[in-house]
């Protein structure tokens, strides 16, 4: 059997993130000047691994696999408001904002937990095989749950909480659900495939080749456009949905995991968790716009309503990058989190460092000619 290196690699990073648990991030973004901040937040009580977002009351629901537990985030204020016991490691979440219904994959426990988010309270569990990602539709109160285990996509009837069918795949991994067409995207990482299961004919309509290893997927219901990330070729497809064939494939940073699009803006943002940085995508142009330096990013989440973005990596804490109306200064960036060599100026301003600690500045155009004369600082 031939062996795939990349994949080796795959592997072994994903090992780490199981040992080292995770961190989370946030992003809010501003499309007009591209500018994305870094401010600290709390330190957060648990291992961030996957997150949900309950776009009508502002809460964010986190996934702490190796506590067993579903942190319930304040959207506005960026503070912890609950914590909630639900199945043994759990992994991927979603969220029904009309139904008050959170679904909890428990990843080897073989389990989905149905929490109602107003009770606070598991009010169901349903025997799976390795639930994994799971992407939830809204308009039709349907429910998808991925299991690379069994090679099976699971539908689940939101009204009744049952399994409603389900359809095979090939090591199935990431999932995502255009409402307004009502069809469904899974990507097969074995395959290199995308498949498209049709909600309205309850049957698959077609595959669609993409990049080796392809992994997270998702849907702008806007433009009705779908972005899968290959894991091995480092790119994005974009794929038409009007007429499911891959339109056009971007390069992007090093091992791209997740990616999610922010349809009011028409960004999408990938987290390249070997280059451990997000890219930022143009969805109109397809061009990376903007690349945000982070920590091994995994797992992505969206706030279409705030624009703000969550994406989970290794360690414990929560830092915050936000866009705000006054950039901070260096040293504040770099108390957020940021590189000293990472240190962005705002529009106007270059950036030196002082001769004597190497510490950055952001100074006028016009000095900084008389400051590298004289030796105050350097390139």
């Amino acid at each position: 059997m031939k062996v795939n290196l990349s994949k080796i690699v795959l592997f072994v990073l994903f090992g780490l993130f199981l040992i080292g648990g995770t961190n989370l991030i946030l992003f809010e973004n501003v499309y007009a000047d591209n500018s994305f901040h870094v401010v600290t937040n709390p330190e957060f009580p648990g291992k961030a691994t996957s997150a949900s977002i309950d776009e009508k009351t502002n809460k964010i629901y986190i996934t702490d696999f190796f506590a067993g537990k579903l942190f319930v985030l304040d959207g506005e204020t960026n503070q912890v408001l609950d914590s909630i016991e639900v199945v043994k490691t759990p992994f991927g979440v979603g969220v029904n904002s009309e139904t008050n219904m959170v679904y909890v994959g428990g990843e080897f426990s073989n389990t989905l937990s149905i929490l109602d988010s107003v009770k606070k309270e598991v009010i169901k569990e349903i025997s799976l095989t390795d639930p994994y990602d799971i992407a939830v539709d809204q308009k039709s109160n349907t429910i998808y749950v991925t299991s690379d285990r069994s090679n099976m996509v699971y539908v689940i009837n939101g009204f009744t909480n049952e399994v409603e069918t389900s359809f095979e795949v090939l090591v199935p991994c990431g999932i995502a659900v255009n409402p307004e067409t009502g069809f469904v995207y899974v990507t097969s990482e074995s395959e290199n495939l995308v498949h498209v299961w049709d909600r309205n004919s309850n049957q698959q309509v077609t595959t669609i080749n993409v990049g080796e290893s392809p992994r997270g997927v998702t849907v702008n219901p806007e433009t009705n456009m779908v972005y899968v990330t290959n894991q091995i070729n480092n790119t994005i497809s974009v794929i038409d949905g009007g007429q499911n064939v891959v339109k056009t494939s971007i390069d992007v940073g090093e091992i791209p995991r997740r990616v999610v699009a922010d349809s009011k803006s028409n960004l999408v943002y990938v987290s390249n968790q070997a280059s451990k940085d997000i890219s930022v995508i143009d969805g109109a142009s397809n061009e990376v716009i903007k690349t945000i330096p982070v920590k091994v990013p995994f797992e992505l989440a969206i706030n279409q309503n705030s624009g703000k973005l969550y994406s989970m990596y290794y360690n414990g804490n929560i830092s915050i990058i936000t866009k705000t109306n006054i950039h901070p200064p260096p040293q504040k960036q770099i108390a957020g989190g940021i590189d000293v060599e990472n240190v962005t100026c705002k529009e106007g301003f270059e950036l030196l460092f002082k001769s004597s600690n190497s510490q950055p500045v952001c100074v006028k155009p016009s000095s900084v000619e008389k400051l590298l004369e004289r030796n105050w600082a350097h390139k």
